[in-house]
């Protein structure tokens, strides 16, 4: 199954992204991973998605199978609830391809720990490197998002939508989203 594949390279892209403040994964049992992992996407995206979790050795299992088309997952401590085709722009980035022409999205309701902005293989924070820690977000994944009018900028406004990583062809809008009014 093609998605199995896509798992660990979807990992392995927020590894990247991730890896200034990564750290080791708590061990926690199945049904606490379960509960975290649905803060990452509206309930009935969660209650139907395919669940993942890497085990020790990298591996894959699943813990939910769904019907829905999303696969959720924890990726180093942040939950994330992607659909099919963001799993493969995913992959597109983690392998350094050309992502497909699809569109896609993920959610992650519960915020990030960081990435730069600009460069997405970059792989720490440092002063200069256009840091951004979003909040609670949705990432839409489309072809000619410069099209589209929202701000490109290294240092964007990251309380308002924006491109992401906007000069490579891992360009995606992000949309921070709150329950505030």
């Amino acid at each position: 199954m093609r998605l199995r594949t896509l798992l660990p390279s979807l990992l392995g892209l927020f590894a990247l992204s991730f890896s200034a403040t990564a750290a080791q994964q708590p061990a926690m049992s199945d049904s606490d991973y379960m509960v975290k992992v649905a803060t990452g996407a509206p309930a009935p995206v969660v209650r139907n998605a395919t669940i993942m979790r890497e085990g020790p050795n990298g591996t894959m299992r699943t813990l939910q199978t769904g019907t829905n088309g999303f696969t959720c997952m924890l990726v180093f401590d942040a939950p994330m609830c992607a659909d099919h085709n963001a799993m493969l722009w995913a992959e597109a980035l983690h392998a350094h391809t050309t992502p497909p022409s699809g569109s896609g999205m993920a959610y992650m309701l519960a915020g990030d720990s960081g990435t730069n902005n600009v460069d997405p293989y970059a792989t720490g924070a440092h002063a200069h490197d256009h840091w951004v820690v979003q909040g609670p977000h949705i990432m839409i994944i489309a072809p000619d998002l410069a099209g589209m009018g929202y701000p490109m900028t290294a240092d964007p406004d990251n309380t308002a939508p924006y491109v992401m990583w906007a000069n490579t062809p891992y360009a995606h809008l992000m949309i921070p989203v709150s329950a505030s009014p």
